[in-house]
């Protein structure tokens, strides 16, 4: 009898680790179709979450129908024909530029690729679970704590697939080993389903209470287990995105907000509770009103340790709130299954919001905030009632006015007065004050709060052209008229600027593509050349480079996202594709899949301008896109990557990269100069050339302002199968 609880919680720790090995896995194997975009990530969530629900309502009506003997038979046959399946793998649409849902293309490719066996796999927790409470044992009374044991294995597998499976296996490897653990998985689930069958019934201790499955189970009290499911789940994707989009766009922050939100339920369903649900409850004021803070005050860039910190501690404390709150009405093991059927469909629901709902509704990053308003109003109304809580709304209250006078007072030097600026704070948190002297409004009060914040948020800023939304990002076009410039920024990102003289737009290349910059002083050196041909860019921003297309002459933009194209085609907003002295076609779809489809050696140069201070495509970054370049460069070609990033050292990869096939290589690290007042129309950049020879760079070669650099002994060069993120951070944020 000893050995049956540890095999079960070994089982769902298997599968669970499994389930989040599989999620980033798959996630950076559809990369190359839809590069390192944030919504790559929240998509699939929805896809996986979609399926966990599939499998949680499997579990719930086969055993209810069947009865959990009959229903393991099944089960293990439907467990084997998963292995059909396996290893995981994808293939790319045939034409890249026929996604015009990018969206659909992924839930399609995912359900057809791992669909089966994570379907599978993710029935373990309920079903387990069940499985268990149906035998003689102790602990079969209530088996909740075994969904401690399954989270354990699904933050370990989060936390070992960037810092020990990526850096170490490569994606064939780690498909193939996944397989085998799935192998595994089948037989040690068909040890519990021979140790059910052997088992005897589990008899009702009649001598304690009446079951809690006397007590019949209202639809009240089934939503409120969707809604306290729904916000953690819409708050972590939400986190995801703020964190990724605005704060520090590096694809491994996908990760972090996953693991605190599962870490949670490790927590509220231990044997034992540490921290009682009061606390968290009261320290619920404090992080949603700091979370405000940062929203009402946009400082999410220029705080950027704090913003962080806040926003992971934030989710942390609303996790544990509303998980809290599930954990603590879980109801009789009759009801099991049915329990966490509603806690999956509040996990899609969050899910669905934010992935495929939000980037339709809202025509910029509104979801986040809007969670703030339901979660107001789902928090405990009796709550408000509790002098704790109250307290806590009047501290926090008064520290993020506090921080709102330093940041625009001082931080930010505006000229406002201080006492202005306090009576517009305070007018802006009278809902949350009034929720301090009056706790019977509190839910109502504190979510018109919640509301005006959203409403705020949303607000045009004076100099905005446009704002647009698309599944790859939010675009923003700007006009400033006192620096003389239009811009088109992504988050914190400018992806590009045109210059403005007496109010009209000029054709002149600016910002990191400027004449005077490592990019200027490349195509200094081909203008000189006799004959010219055809250019290439992957990555079109506000089209900038067009400025240097000659009488003629064609330049090949390669762009994913089609509202990115859009906005450079409009005459109104950026002219260099439609005053391009030559040629200038955009080609839509991953740059690396439609780049491949064009003629060989017909450019003399192709420019990657694709990952600047973003999450980087890595699939653009390896030895098989090299190659590939190199087929379409011209003998005497050059290869211009354009590698600026605030938090990503790419220099090391394309070192790499050169010395693995015999190239010649300089860079020039303009970003570690200073720059010169506001010159938008010059910003600093880094640059790195590659070619066949070092002859291709003429006069290059010799300019003081360019370095060489030999290839770290330590570092192993990129490959479609490998690559490791880690090496190439900047641990510190800017170097």
């Amino acid at each position: 009898m000893k050995f049956k609880y540890p095999l079960f919680a070994l089982t769902l720790l298997i599968s669970s680790s499994m389930l989040f090995v599989v999620q980033p896995m798959v996630a950076k194997m559809v990369q190359p179709v839809l590069g390192g975009t944030p919504a790559v990530w929240n998509t699939a969530m929805v896809f996986f979450q979609a399926l966990l629900l599939g499998g949680y309502f499997y579990a719930h009506v086969t055993t209810k129908w069947l009865g959990t003997r009959r229903q393991a038979v099944m089960h293990l046959v439907i467990l084997v024909i998963g292995l059909a399946f396996l290893p995981i793998a994808f293939d790319p649409p045939a034409d890249p530029a026929q996604l015009a849902n990018p969206a659909l293309w992924l839930l399609v490719t995912l359900l057809i690729g791992v669909g089966w066996p994570f379907f599978v796999i993710s029935t373990s927790a309920p079903l387990l679970q069940k499985w268990f409470s149906t035998i003689d044992h102790p602990a079969a009374p209530d088996p909740y704590h075994l969904y401690a044991a399954s989270n354990i294995g699904s933050v370990f597998a989060l936390i070992a697939y960037p810092f020990l499976i990526e850096p170490r296996i490569g994606l064939a490897l780690q498909s193939t080993l996944w397989m085998v653990a799935y192998i595994t998985l089948c037989v040690s689930v068909a040890v519990c389903a021979v140790i059910l069958w052997k088992s005897p019934p589990r008899q009702e201790d009649e001598s304690g209470s009446p079951p809690a499955s006397a007590i019949p189970l209202t639809w009240r009290r089934r939503i409120r287990w969707i809604l306290w499911a729904f916000i953690p789940s819409s708050m972590m994707l939400g986190v995801t995105t703020f964190i990724t989009t605005d704060v520090a766009p590096m694809p491994m922050l996908w990760i972090p907000p996953l693991a605190i939100y599962i870490f949670s339920f490790i927590i509220v369903f231990a044997r034992k509770t540490y921290v009682p649900l009061n606390v968290w409850l009261t320290l619920f004021p404090f992080f949603f009103l700091m979370l405000a803070t940062i929203f009402l005050t946009d400082s999410g860039d220029t705080v950027l340790g704090f913003a962080t910190l806040i926003n992971f501690l934030g989710l942390f404390v609303f996790c544990m709130v509303f998980h809290g709150l599930l954990a603590s009405d879980r109801p009789h093991t009759d009801h099991l299954t049915e329990f966490y059927l509603l806690m999956s469909v509040g996990g899609v629901l969050g899910g669905t919001f934010n992935a495929l709902i939000a980037p339709v509704v809202f025509d910029r990053l509104l979801e986040y905030s809007a969670i703030l308003i339901v979660a107001a109003l789902v928090f405990p109304a009796t709550a408000y009632a509790k002098r704790s809580i109250r307290l806590s709304f009047a501290i926090s209250l008064g520290l993020s006015i506090a921080f709102m006078l330093w940041y625009f007072t001082f931080y930010l030097d505006m000229e406002s007065s201080p006492l202005i600026l306090l009576v517009f704070f305070s007018v802006f948190f009278v809902p949350v004050l009034l929720a301090v002297i009056r706790p019977g409004i509190g839910p109502g009060a504190v979510a018109l709060f919640a509301f005006l914040l959203t409403a705020n948020h949303a607000r045009p800023q004076p100099d905005e052209l446009h704002h647009e939304r698309s599944f790859f990002a939010t675009h923003q076009v700007m006009r400033n008229l006192e620096e003389g410039h239009h811009t088109i920024i992504h988050g914190r990102t400018m992806h590009g600027l045109q210059p403005l003289v007496d109010g009209q737009l000029v054709v002149e290349p600016g910002s990191y593509h400027s004449r005077q910059g490592p990019l200027g002083q490349l195509m200094e050196v081909f203008e000189a050349r006799p004959e010219r041909h055809p250019m290439a860019t992957i990555g079109l921003g506000a089209g900038a480079v067009a400025a240097y297309v000659q009488p003629g002459q064609r330049m090949d933009f390669y762009e994913i996202d089609p509202v990115v194209k859009e906005i450079a085609q409009n005459p109104e907003w950026f002219t260099y594709l439609s005053e391009c002295a030559g040629e200038c076609p955009v080609i839509l779809g991953d740059g690396r899949l439609q780049l491949q489809r064009a003629d060989d050696h017909i450019y003399e140069v192709i420019i990657m301008d694709a990952y600047s201070s973003t999450a980087i495509p890595v699939h653009l970054l390896t030895v098989e896109a090299m190659e590939m370049y190199l087929e379409k460069l011209r003998p005497d070609g050059v290869l211009a990557f354009h590698i600026s990033n605030r938090f990503m050292d790419l220099e090391p990869i394309l070192t790499s990269l050169a010395a693995e096939l015999d190239l010649a290589i300089i860079v020039q690290k303009g970003s570690l100069l200073e720059r010169e007042s506001d010159d938008y129309a010059n910003l600093p950049s880094d640059w790195a050339m590659v070619a066949r020879s070092p002859e291709a760079f003429g006069p290059l070669v010799d300019d003081p302002r360019w370095q060489t650099f030999e290839p770290r002994p330590d570092f192993q060069v990129w490959t479609d199968d490998y690559a490791n993120v880690l090496q190439i951070l900047y641990l510190f944020g800017d170097h």
